[in-house]
């Protein structure tokens, strides 16, 4: 079954677009101080009635068998490494630390380059093939630049990633064995290096590339699966889901498929996201003001690299206005201390993927977290990508040998 794909629409202000590239948002609303994406929109009625009671997936394995939601128009250029399909755990001892019903963790860390951004990656990439696209370009601070090294090698399609100083030894080192072209730039010099290279090498942008951040318009579908595969292990849609957060593409796209799912009659309600940055964060500031919806604050040193953005996208407001959602922050010691409580219970995520738990325990300090919930926490990547972080925690000593009988 192809997909149901019909057209692009601004998130914003709702005008509709032809299927293309579109990768510099919506022309319509933008201002000096405004962007927002566009997003694919689907035949829902249509695929509704086609599908009655029966499985939005196919029999396939992997993020494809979503197809019908997902803008590739011709199952020829999808590429995969076999995405998705990822573990929900149960953590019942942070349910009684939360005084939530259940706590379960979506292990996004069994991607094929240990992160969520598999998804995204094997989106972008296939769209791009069908697009016709012989070079990629891909901003990144480094999973996501390994993510779509992997699967431009996949697909055959050289692949330039920009990235600035201090990206993780590991994730460095992924980017270049799949053969991309890494560059080190300065954070503010990245925009003009891509619009650079898209005007005079033709590559194609799989990342943002405009000051204000507006994305491509196909990636965070491949987050949408997210959101089906939580519907079908639960059977329904859990009360909140804990999402790390800077640019706000994987948020908006587990938003975004829980919405599809109400709107297939497969839940009754949407879950409320949770949006977690570091503290000092730009999301804060935009929801807490909403005539401003695009906030910046001065860039600022934080562990979580991954998430440690200086300006919003507006794709991020609307997730959580739409599902009632909030913002919760947390300094690098509580972003820590929650990497190292995952750890004890057998996941060693990366210190952005552990802001998803510190932002949990922030509300929960502050009484804001109500009691009862079913909760989500998506960890979307390994600890294994950025060790540095980690390894600070750690002396010499503890490694030192042991003699007979010391235990």
């Amino acid at each position: 079954m192809s997909t149901y794909l019909r057209e692009l629409m601004c998130v914003h202000c709702d005008t509709r677009f032809a299927v293309g590239p579109m990768s510099a948002g919506c022309p319509a609303c933008r201002t000096e101080t405004f962007a927002s994406s566009v997003t694919p929109t689907y035949d829902y009625e249509r695929l509704r009635r086609d599908l009655g009671d029966g499985l939005l997936r196919e029999p396939d394995e992997g993020l494809w068998r979503y197809r019908r939601l997902l803008p590739v128009q011709d199952a020829r250029h999808e590429v995969t490494l076999g995405e998705g399909g990822t573990p929900l755990v149960a953590l019942p001892s942070l349910a009684g630390e939360l005084a939530a019903e259940d706590v379960w963790i979506k292990d996004e860390s069994r991607n094929p380059t240990w992160t969520f951004k598999d998804r995204n990656a094997a989106v972008t990439v296939s769209t791009a093939v069908e697009l016709g696209a012989q070079a990629i370009v891909v901003s990144t601070s480094g999973n996501y630049g390994a993510s779509i090294a992997a699967y431009a090698a996949r697909a055959g399609v050289e692949c330039v990633a920009l990235t600035y100083p201090g990206i993780p030894e590991g994730t460095r080192t992924l980017i270049q064995a799949f053969g991309a072209d890494l560059k080190v730039v300065a954070p503010e010099e990245r925009w003009e290096v891509m619009q650079q290279g898209m005007r005079e090498k033709g590559w194609y942008p799989a990342s943002n590339y405009t000051a204000i951040p507006t994305n491509g318009a196909f990636g965070h579908e491949g987050y949408k699966t997210i959101a089906y595969e939580i519907t079908e292990a639960l059977g329904t849609a859990p009360d909140l889901v804990s999402v790390p957060t800077a640019y706000g593409e994987g948020l908006f796209g587990i938003w975004k498929g829980f919405d599809e799912m109400k709107q297939l009659g497969r839940v009754a309600d949407v879950p409320r996201m949770l949006g977690c940055e570091p503290a000092g964060g730009p999301l804060a500031l935009a929801m807490a003001d909403p005539s401003q919806p695009i906030a910046r604050v001065p860039r600022t040193p934080t562990v979580a690299r991954g998430i440690g953005g200086s300006v919003n996208t507006y794709v991020s407001v609307a997730a959580l206005h739409a599902s009632g959602g909030t913002v919760a922050q947390a300094d690098d010691e509580a972003i820590m201390a929650a990497q190292r409580r995952l750890a004890a219970e057998g996941f060693f995520v990366e210190p952005a993927s552990a802001a998803a738990l510190a932002g949990l325990r922030t509300l929960a300090a502050a009484g804001d977290l109500p009691e009862g919930l079913r909760i989500v926490l998506v960890n979307t990547s390994s600890g294994l990508k950025n060790l540095e972080a980690f390894n600070t925690a750690f002396s010499d000593r503890e490694l030192e040998p042991a003699t007979h009988g010391a235990f």
